[in-house]
């Protein structure tokens, strides 16, 4: 990774703060910015962040990132890893009520989702998932690629899309990666 921001330039920029050890690419955008940012994370290139943030230890999230924290705060649990083009949503519009959607609508004529969204601990998600308002995710649970995340997900669980559903199709061995989280974190 090339050039990467100063803890000072993090905090200039609004989080409140920041870890040892954070990488975070020159190339990433950020728009009113707060939180804090634990120990040893990286963010990658052409990542978007917005809003309010609780980002654990190591973790790592991949380019081309979205995290739109507007309408509710983003916790990400630490030693997670974030793939590539996630796209994750505090505030939506509603589009099963009838409503207007866009910025440039007047606010009477909307409808919104919002909540905060909530990652355990090590939880894996692979490239270009979705997350939407109010999902909340168990702790040391995997999702691959393409998935719609809302609502609540089990911890120690491994979600697949299976003919364009996301299902739960197994479980993760809880004492090896406690084991493995306790040797990464001391």
């Amino acid at each position: 990774m090339g050039d990467i921001y100063t803890t000072k330039e993090l905090l200039d920029i609004g989080f409140e703060k920041i870890g040892n050890n954070v990488n975070i690419s020159k190339h990433c955008k950020f728009y009113s910015v707060s939180g804090s940012i634990g120990d040893g994370t990286r963010i990658d290139d052409f990542s978007i962040l917005k809003g309010n943030f609780e980002i654990g230890r190591k973790v790592h999230i991949c380019s081309h990132s979205s995290l739109s924290a507007v309408g509710g705060t983003i916790k990400i649990g630490d030693l997670c890893g974030i793939g590539v083009n996630n796209i994750f949503y505090t505030a939506s519009d509603d589009m099963l009520k009838s409503a207007l959607c866009g910025p440039l609508v007047d606010p009477d004529h909307l409808a919104h989702k919002k909540g905060d969204i909530i990652i355990g601990k090590g939880v894996a998600l692979g490239g270009r998932n979705t997350i939407f308002p109010g999902t909340r995710i168990g702790d040391f649970s995997a999702f691959g690629i393409s998935a719609v995340l809302s609502g609540d997900y089990d911890e120690y669980s491994l979600y697949m899309n299976i003919n364009g559903k996301l299902k739960k199709i197994s479980t993760r061995d809880r004492r090896i990666i406690l084991d493995m989280a306790e040797k990464e974190l001391g």
